[in-house]
């Protein structure tokens, strides 16, 4: 299963999504791949791995080029350009199944605690000031996304601020979307811009959303006047614990929430554990994705019609027998 977490900056993401990946690690023996997206690396220090070094950034180009290397096989794709964020995989494909991560380029990328793997996709660089697009670095979790198993484990991604996942598939990579609403103006108008385009990109089903920063029914009450009631999982207040890790640092220790919080966390759980197995659907809307991207002329006129890529014989039930 993979649940990814958004919203306004500064809503809560990073919190809920190292709170919700700290919870998976403690209730199950599962291997759990967690991937910091935004900007702003915070997740591994809120998971106890302390900074994930710049050379081990899945943007950085020696480890895009190896991942994708790997990902590609016995695929006929003549350069690393040629392969694009949009490319799907086929029965050439190698694929990331979690339960045999180890095995993968990814594993020397990632720092380790328990049955947790923690990923920073990467940031701003100083040779990179004022001449790149931080777009250009979640290619590569999109290509990693499109590429992984996950039927055997879990997948936790903290995702860019706001609607930035329609800028390429992220926005439909995942079985649940997680989106974080503080109970102002501000952030539920970023939720009514995150649902208007996920309905017209046809992922609307696996939108949900989690009141953060709740101090009283008041907060609650907010939220849910500008939210359909089934579409919210519930609601985390402020926490003691949290409060006191953004003050000095640290990781989040699950014991250490608040009992309602703890709560929460496992209502996500058994939400995320009722989706049905949509690998294949997700496949074939990434067929999709990658059609429209390819058939761009800045595409097709420097790399030819990459729309031969898309296997429709692949599927990712395949793989379980």
């Amino acid at each position: 299963m993979r649940i990814s977490f958004v919203g306004k900056g500064g809503s809560g993401k990073s919190t809920l999504a190292a709170s919700f990946a700290s919870y998976l690690s403690h209730n199950t023996d599962a291997p759990v791949l967690v991937f910091d997206a935004d900007l702003n690396i915070h997740t591994p220090e809120l998971l106890g791995v302390g900074s994930i070094p710049y050379e081990h950034h899945l943007s950085h180009p020696e480890a895009t080029k190896r991942i994708q290397l790997w990902c590609i096989g016995d695929n006929d794709i003549p350069n690393l350009g040629a392969f694009r964020k949009t490319t799907p995989p086929t029965r050439k494909s190698n694929i990331l199944r979690v339960e045999e991560f180890s095995a993968t380029p990814l594993f020397d990328l990632a720092a380790h605690k328990s049955n947790l793997s923690v990923f920073a996709v990467g940031t701003y660089q100083e040779d990179g000031i004022g001449a790149s697009c931080y777009h250009n670095n979640l290619a590569i979790l999109e290509n990693i996304m499109s590429h992984t198993d996950d039927a055997e484990g879990y997948v936790v991604a903290d995702m860019v601020a706001g609607v930035d996942a329609f800028a390429g598939t992220l926005h439909a990579q995942f079985d649940m979307t997680c989106l974080v609403v503080e109970p102002t103006k501000r952030s539920v108008e970023v939720y009514e811009k995150y649902k208007t385009l996920a309905a017209e990109a046809g992922v609307l089903d696996s939108l949900m959303v989690v009141g953060n920063k709740v101090r009283s029914a008041d907060d609650m009450a907010f939220i849910a006047a500008h939210v359909e009631v089934d579409r919210i999982l519930g609601y985390f207040y402020e926490d003691e614990h949290v409060r006191e890790i953004d003050r000095s640092g640290g990781a989040i220790v699950i014991d250490n929430l608040n009992e309602v919080n703890r709560t929460l966390l496992t209502d996500i759980a058994c939400a995320l554990q009722a989706k049905p197995d949509a690998r294949n659907e997700r496949l074939e809307h990434l067929w999709k994705l990658h059609h429209n991207y390819v058939s761009q002329a800045f595409v097709s006129e420097r790399f030819g019609d990459l729309t031969s890529q898309i296997d429709r014989e692949f599927s990712y039930r395949q793989l379980d027998s």
